[in-house]
C-alpha cells in the first residue's frame, strides 16, 4: 500500500508527544503541520479522554495549530457513543475528568460518579482518565464490576508524555482494576477500530492516500496497522527507537521528529 509520504492527502494524527507535550507544543510539529496543512486533510485522534472536542481544538489552536472541532476524535466520545448503544436507559458508574463527563451528558447517559449510586446497580463501569481520583473511588469501581457490571476503558495507554516526562495514563488506572477484579476492560480507543473507522470516514479517502502518524508503538501504530493504513512512528514522545524490536508491528515510516517528514 506505501506511496511516497509526500503523496499522502489525508493525514490522522495523534496529539500527546506527537504535537504536543503536556502544555507545550513540539516545534517541530508546529511547522509540520503548518506546511502540510495547506494541501494535506488533518484529522486529530486522541486516546486522551481528559478534554472535550471543543477544549481540544481551542488547545490546539492556542498552540500553533489551527483545528475545528468537527475534526477532533477523543476516546470519551467514542467511549460514551458505545455505552449509549449498549446502555442507554440503565445506570453507568463513571470515572473521568471534564472530557468524559461532557461526552456521557452529550450522549444521554444515566451516569454517576462513585459514591452517588450503589455499585451492585451498576450496569456498567466507564473509566478514563482521572489524575485526582481516590482510593475510594477505585473501590467503588471495583465492588461495582465484581457485582457484575461491564467494565469499558476508553483507551489503554499506560503513560502519557508530559514536559515532565512520562505519566501515569488511564491504562495504568485499568491496570489496577483489573488486577482488583480479574476483569480484563473492553478497550474502546487505539489501538482498536472504532476511532480509526470514524477518522477515516471524516476523511472521506481510500485508505491508500491517508496516513496515520503517532508516537505510540502500541496504540497509534498498531491502531494503523489494524486498519489497514501505512504509518508513521515519531520519536518525540512515548516510544523510542529501541522499541522497535519488540513491537509486534512495524511502522511504514520512522521519524526522529516531524521535520524529516520533508527530507
Amino acid at each position: 500500500m506505501s506511496k511516497n509520504l509526500h503523496e499522502k492527502r489525508g493525514v490522522i494524527v495523534d496529539l500527546d508527544g506527537t504535537l504536543y507535550r503536556g502544555d507545550r507544543a513540539i516545534p517541530s510539529a508546529v511547522s509540520w503541520y503548518q506546511t502540510i496543512s495547506r494541501s494535506t486533510d488533518v484529522v486529530f485522534v486522541t486516546n486522551n479522554s481528559m478534554y472535550s472536542p471543543e477544549r481540544v481544538a481551542s488547545r490546539l489552536r492556542n498552540m500553533g495549530f489551527p483545528a475545528d472541532k468537527q475534526r477532533v476524535l477523543t476516546s470519551a466520545v467514542a467511549a460514551a457513543a458505545y455505552a449509549a448503544e449498549v446502555w442507554k436507559h440503565e445506570p453507568i458508574l463513571v470515572l473521568g475528568e471534564e472530557g468524559l463527563w461532557q461526552a456521557v451528558s452529550s450522549a444521554g447517559l444515566r451516569a454517576f460518579r462513585p459514591g452517588e449510586i450503589v455499585p451492585a446497580e451498576a450496569a456498567a463501569v466507564l473509566q478514563g482518565i482521572h489524575t485526582h481520583c481516590t482510593y475510594n473511588d477505585l473501590a467503588e469501581l471495583c465492588l461495582a464490576i465484581r457485582a457484575g457490571a461491564a467494565y469499558v476503558l476508553t483507551n489503554p495507554d499506560r503513560a502519557l508524555p508530559h514536559t515532565r516526562g512520562l505519566i501515569p495514563g488511564a491504562g495504568s488506572i485499568g491496570a489496577l482494576i483489573e488486577t482488583a477484579t480479574g476483569v480484563a476492560p473492553l478497550v474502546i480507543g487505539k489501538p482498536q477500530g472504532r476511532m480509526m473507522e470514524q477518522a477515516l470516514g471524516l476523511l472521506g479517502l481510500p485508505k491508500e492516500e491517508v496516513v496515520v502518524v503517532g508516537d505510540n508503538l502500541d496504540t497509534d501504530i498498531l491502531a494503523g496497522h489494524r486498519a489497514g493504513l501505512d504509518t508513521v512512528l515519531v520519536l518525540t514522545g512515548y516510544s523510542r527507537r529501541e522499541d522497535l524490536a519488540s513491537a509486534a508491528v512495524s511502522p511504514t515510516w520512522v521519524l526522529d521528529d516531524l521535520t524529516q517528514w520533508f527530507a
